[in-house]
């Protein structure tokens, strides 16, 4: 879940939210050794997924029900109200360990079903067609 709490949500290009996942656990692990053990870490995802799932639909929601519009009223691109709560819930439906808001989650989804929101769009940085191991020089 890139940048859980901003109104600028797209989507990565594949892999890249586990390669910045990857690095930034090696680093982590050094300072909080118990997030070596894939349990703690995977449930500590998880947790922190539904935290920021459960505030952005608190936030969001009333005003997405009556009507869409972009998340920023002035930023553009901008995804709308609509858009990430949907990219949200989906992410949040999958959750292991979670069987209540995973539940939830896909209520929310079926009863959003009459939103016909497109998918998020991909961050527009990598819009361009290089990708970022070439930005990266590798």
């Amino acid at each position: 879940m890139p940048f859980s709490s901003c109104w600028c949500v797209f989507v990565l290009p594949p892999g890249l939210a586990e390669r910045i996942e990857r690095t930034y656990r090696e680093q982590v692990v050094a300072i909080h050794p118990e997030l070596a053990d894939d349990a703690v870490w995977e449930a500590g995802l998880a947790a922190a997924v539904a935290v920021w799932t459960v505030d952005a639909t608190v936030r969001l929601l009333s005003k997405a029900v009556t009507e869409d519009a972009p998340v920023h009223p002035r930023r553009h691109p901008v995804p709308t109200r609509r858009q990430l709560l949907h990219h949200r819930w989906e992410q949040a439906a999958e959750l292991p360990g979670l069987p209540a808001l995973t539940e939830t989650m896909r209520g929310l989804l079926k009863l959003a079903d009459d939103w016909q929101v497109p998918r998020l769009p991909g961050y527009p940085a990598f819009q361009s067609g290089v990708s970022p191991d070439a930005r990266a020089g590798r």
